[in-house]
């Protein structure tokens, strides 16, 4: 007898389980799953089929959303960091631009707004104050990362030299507010100081010099990444713009 589509939907997911229940305890088989499509109507097998590929051909992003293209810490970008856990465990701040779209951002070259597109409004007065608090420690953490390769690179994971936590709690200020709450622009700054955090570890840890030099040159084009961002919100009325590395 043809299965209805009623009891087609019952037929389980084939990716998430190889014997998984019909219902009222009986359980079903990728074998015996592909022994029931002749079984089916034409269009329920087929619709029922394009749905498995469809869902195969997917993957989750770290924050659990589905998408139907690749999900990787390298994909969109082969310079970012091989290190980061891909559950985006190994990081600075958990939700990135990684964390939602399961991909690495391009790096921003230096004075250039083609990406983002546009930035999130936040007052003249909330992004004056932030960069008033962090500046000053901010300017230090990017002038050693400047210097990266020149000495001994000091393992980010133990001793803060870097200031890249006040890196993130100025993003937060000039980039989010309590109306907007984490914007993608948001996100995508706290992916650039994460991938400083793991670069540099990456430098830290190197078995060689030219390792250690890759990581290094990486590691400054993600911090003039997250200067590029900074410096589009920072007007005449905000303050000073940072320079680039």
């Amino acid at each position: 007898e043809p299965f209805s589509v009623r009891q087609a939907s019952r037929v389980p997911t084939l990716f998430q389980s190889s014997k998984a229940p019909m219902g009222d305890g009986e359980q079903v088989t990728r074998r015996e799953w592909f022994s029931m499509i002749p079984a089916m109507t034409g269009g329920v097998a087929a619709a029922y089929s394009l749905a498995v590929a469809q869902a195969e051909a997917s993957d989750f992003t770290p924050g659990g959303t589905l998408v139907d293209r690749n999900v990787g810490i390298t994909v969109g970008n082969s310079e970012a960091s091989p290190s980061r856990k891909v559950d985006n465990a190994n990081v600075l701040f958990y939700q990135d631009y990684y964390f939602k779209f399961g991909t690495a951002a391009p790096w921003l070259e230096p004075g250039n707004s083609d990406f983002p597109k546009a930035m999130p409004f936040t007052r003249s007065q909330q992004r004056y104050d932030a960069l008033k608090k962090y500046q000053s420690r901010i300017l230090e953490g990017l002038a050693r990362i400047k210097t990266l390769g020149d000495g001994e690179i000091a393992d980010p994971t133990t001793q803060d030299v870097y200031f890249l936590r006040p890196m993130g709690l100025l993003a937060n200020n000039m980039l989010a507010s309590e109306n907007t709450g984490s914007t993608n622009e948001l996100l995508l700054a706290r992916w650039y100081i994460n991938e400083m955090y793991l670069l540099i570890g990456d430098a830290h840890n190197a078995a060689t010099p030219e390792a250690a030099k890759a990581s290094a040159a990486a590691a400054q084009k993600a911090a003039n990444s997250f200067v590029n961002m900074m410096n589009r919100v920072i007007t005449e009325k905000v303050g000073d713009k940072f320079e680039y590395l």
